[in-house]
């Protein structure tokens, strides 16, 4: 009994315990199809800015399409895929405002900046500055202050981060300790996790199989562990064959947790799903959007009407714009207040 007590407080240590009930307010939002004059081919990401939508289509020529969302026109298509001069394998968005849109492939650890104007008119747009960082990495990359933070796949750390030129990297970041023992491979797969940031100095790492939510500083030291609102995690089992180790889902006790974190400011929106694969009618959409502030506390639940796997925000027109694959891939539009 002391053990079934103390066992929800002790599943993660440092955790602040979060349910549906300290959200401040839910509110239902209705989406609404956008429909362009020319069909965006299976967009895996999107950016948005003022009145700019920009999406990553990784099985087309150019992988980066611009459209106009007040007319629903496209603008034109960008970056074509391959490895020469101007081009790209695995883009990721890392940022776009006024001045500049930046790129990050995945396939050369390469962080590539454009001017914005030139970007949007120019087919073929000039890089005003590429960044090849100075060691591999596995993730994704985001700017933290004056530096260039990516996620890494090692049981020691969850980050690299690198200075302005791409050197010297810091490692940082602690896997969260649970009472559920695992190998490290295990833990690698169990603790995989999306992150934004506020692009100054607070991280928010977002783990996809368990509901869990880490904040750290610039330097990676946690500043607060928030845990749930379902209270659960996803167990994996490694195995060997031969010299290969691997890890994968139990059957049954794996459940989707939090993905697509966005910073918007003075919060950040993250997709919750808490679907488990062996429910009925599974899928990977999630219906409702979480809000927090850059304290790690919870402000507001959007319920959507239709499930995205993706997301981006518009704080300033309080707009958000999410891809669904069902029926087929498509941008869906939603309003909030």
């Amino acid at each position: 009994m002391i053990f079934f007590s103390c066992a929800k407080e002790g599943d993660y240590q440092k955790s602040h315990l979060i349910n549906y009930k300290d959200f401040k307010s839910t509110q239902k939002i209705k989406g609404s199809n956008l429909q362009f004059d020319s069909v965006s081919l299976r967009p895996t990401s999107i950016q948005v800015f003022d009145s700019l939508l920009f999406t990553v289509n990784r099985k087309d020529e150019k992988l980066i399409h611009v459209f106009n969302l007040n007319t629903k026109k496209k603008i034109g298509e960008r970056i074509a895929m391959g490895g020469g001069p101007g081009e790209m394998l695995q883009p990721y968005f890392v940022s776009v405002d006024s001045q500049w849109v930046q790129l990050f492939d995945m396939s050369t650890f390469t962080l590539y900046v454009y001017d914005t104007r030139d970007f949007v008119i120019n087919p073929s747009p000039a890089v005003n500055r590429k960044i090849k960082l100075s060691e591999p990495v596995l993730g994704d990359a985001r700017l933290l202050g004056s530096n260039i933070i990516t996620s890494s796949y090692n049981p020691n750390n969850q980050f690299s981060l690198f200075d302005s030129n791409g050197n010297s990297p810091l490692k940082f970041g602690t896997y969260p300790i649970s009472n559920v023992p695992f190998s490290d491979k295990e833990k690698l797969e169990a603790y995989r996790f999306s992150f934004t940031t506020n692009q100054k100095d607070k991280v928010a790492v977002c783990y996809n199989w368990t509901d869990l939510i880490d904040i750290l500083d610039k330097e990676g030291h946690l500043l607060k562990r928030i845990y749930g609102p379902q209270h659960f995690i996803s167990i994996f089992k490694e195995s060997h064959d031969g010299n290969v180790v691997s890890a994968a889902p139990v059957q049954g006790k794996t459940r989707d947790a939090y993905f697509s974190p966005v910073n918007a400011g003075d919060d950040f929106f993250v997709l919750f799903s808490g679907k488990a694969e062996g429910e009925e009618n599974y899928d990977i959409l999630a219906n409702q959007i979480f809000i927090f502030d850059w304290n790690g506390e919870p402000k507001k639940i959007l319920s959507l009407d239709q499930g995205v796997f993706c997301i981006t925000v518009d704080p300033k027109n309080k707009r958000i714009y999410g891809i669904s694959d069902q029926p087929e891939f498509h941008i869906v539009a939603f309003s909030y207040n």
